[in-house]
């Protein structure tokens, strides 16, 4: 069974309700009243619309919350639903107090009007005035006698008869001209509002189908007018500049301790020949801890026989420990030398190397700045200004653009740490200059070219009701030498048959409420509508059609 909504206005009369009644099209007809509706406050208007539906073979439904008018409807016979779409019931005869004491009633013996005339004294005549029909409440009891009026008055001092003529009041007459101009100022000056301020929002509600959208496009600031069939838009780049800065604790380690230093005495009985022993030359204490020589040392050939060497070649070399630590204060001991042959440095006739008492080896760490503690540093600085960064961004982005967030970027310059890197410090200061970017769109060029992608998905024939740009997955691929940049766009749109939005704001130019909704509802492709008229107490949409809306919104999807 087919069913169709007719919205009634509120001091529409029940010949256009029938007429409504008679051209809509369903087997069932669902009537929408709004409250204090004064055509359905009549028992006799109920009946006449309830005989219209049975000669047309229709079932009727009264949508109403009005509470006089459900009850005047159990009293036909007809269904009342609460709002559209819900089952109608008969409700249970419920008459206000009210409506039972309701009854026509005639009065009769209303005086005529007083008979001017020379016996002041004579009693009025009554007058034979056709009877009225007023209504009263049953049991008030009987009307009231209509008041007896008094008798013109002589004028004072003569003859009425004699009177002069009368001077008009200007004074009154004035002041009737004065609120009429008032009067029609008010009226024209609501009027003109109600053209120019009056506006309508028409929002349709459609099922749509579900598209999976997944499409490139790219951002080229150098170009000056964007190219939809080719998915490139003209952008421009926002940029902004922040000085930053911020502490930090060095976490790099030093040895800061000191090397021991002494003196080693080299004696030359290997042979009759001068040696020669270059600065850092290698000497090894029994412990295996290294000392180094700090000059180049020349030992003298030694004096003797075949049987032994009688006068040794003697020199002293400065040595200091190849580290630091106070391990290295080695006492007085012999030495080797790992870069002459063991056999060189035994027995009588050799090299011997004898150490004095090393001193002055202390150990010591301590806390520096490395160039990984700055890294770290600077990012958490710009990692901690992101959203203000992003904000700051958007509020340059001129007027009618959006920026493409994914494409932000970050320059810094200028970083300085205090102290410098490799320097002592158990806290330290780090500030920087730092550029952000972003490039942005025009928002109805990025929406078209979205919307163009997306009907080579669903196809031209159809529409695009919801592009899903509000939650789409946008990211950004490296930028070119030009400056020119990809994008990735996933998102899921919904589409469905073409709605001919601005000819239907054509059609709705000043219709009425009711007329308007049900134009709109049956729209092909639409399943309901909603009409929101400013200010409240219009009934009536606007004449001109740019202070019409019309949007669609997807109600469901599959």
């Amino acid at each position: 069974m087919k069913d169709n909504a007719l919205y009634l206005e509120v001091d529409e009369d029940i010949t256009s309700a029938i007429d409504k009644l008679t051209k809509s099209t369903g087997d069932s007809v669902q009537i929408v009243v709004p409250k204090r509706s004064s055509m359905l406050q009549s028992v006799i208007n109920l009946k006449l619309l309830k005989k219209a539906a049975g000669q047309q073979g229709k079932e009727l439904v009264l949508v109403t919350n009005d509470r006089i008018a459900s009850d005047l409807a159990a009293r036909v016979g007809l269904a009342v639903a609460p709002s559209l779409g819900a089952k109608p019931v008969l409700a249970d005869v419920q008459m206000p107090e009210q409506l039972k004491s309701v009854e026509e009633v005639i009065d009769a013996g209303d005086p005529a009007p007083p008979v001017a005339g020379p016996a002041p004294a004579a009693a009025p005549a009554k007058s034979k005035r056709p009877l009225l029909l007023r209504r009263r409440e049953v049991g008030d009891g009987p009307p009231a006698p209509p008041p007896t009026p008094d008798p013109a008055p002589a004028a004072a001092g003569g003859d009425p008869a004699k009177k002069g003529p009368k001077i008009p009041n200007f004074n009154r007459l004035q002041r009737r001209v004065i609120w009429l101009v008032v009067a029609a100022l008010l009226v024209g000056s609501y009027m003109a509002g109600m053209y120019f301020l009056s506006s309508a929002k028409v929002t349709l509600y459609a099922n749509g189908s579900k598209v999976d959208i997944d499409t490139t496009f790219a951002v080229d600031p150098a170009a000056k007018t964007s190219d939809k069939n080719k998915a490139v838009l003209a952008g421009q780049v926002v940029s902004t500049s922040k000085d930053l800065s911020g502490s930090f604790a060095p976490t790099g380690k030093k040895d800061a301790g000191t090397k021991a230093t002494g003196t080693i005495s080299i004696s030359n009985c290997l042979d009759n020949n001068p040696h020669t022993f270059v600065s850092g030359t290698r000497f090894q204490a029994p412990d295996g801890k290294i000392f180094r020589s700090t000059a180049e040392v020349v030992v003298p050939g030694g004096q003797g026989s075949f049987f032994g060497c009688t006068a040794p070649g003697m020199a002293t070399a400065t040595v200091q420990a190849d580290q630091n630590g106070d391990s290295y204060n080695e006492g007085p001991s012999t030495y080797t030398m790992p870069g002459l042959p063991a056999s060189q440095q035994t027995g009588q006739n050799s090299i011997i190397s004898k150490g004095a008492q090393m001193s002055g080896g202390t150990t010591k760490t301590v806390s520096v700045v490395t160039q990984a503690d700055i890294d770290t540093a600077k990012a958490a600085l710009i990692a901690k200004d992101k959203d203000n960064a992003g904000r700051d961004l958007q509020s340059r982005v001129p007027k009618d653009y959006t920026g493409l967030t994914s494409s932000q970027s970050t320059i810094t310059g200028d970083v300085v740490s205090s102290p410098a890197v490799e320097t002592e410090a158990t806290t330290a200061n780090l500030s920087l200059k730092v550029t952000y970017t972003v490039l942005a769109v025009k928002k109805s060029e990025y929406q078209e070219m979205v919307k163009a992608q997306e009907l080579k998905q669903v196809g031209a024939e159809n529409q695009i009701y919801d592009d899903g740009l509000a939650n789409a997955q946008v990211t950004a691929n490296e930028k070119d030498s030009s400056g020119r940049q990809t994008f990735h766009l996933t998102t899921e749109a919904s589409g469905g048959v073409k709605i001919d939005t601005a000819g239907l704001i054509e059609k709705l130019r000043g219709k009425r409420y009711g007329d308007a909704a049900d134009l709109s509802s049956h729209t092909s492709g639409v399943t309901r509508a909603d009409i929101v008229l400013w200010p409240s107490w219009a009934s009536s949409l606007p004449g001109r059609s740019d202070k019409i809306t019309v949007k669609i919104q997807v109600e469901g999807t599959k």
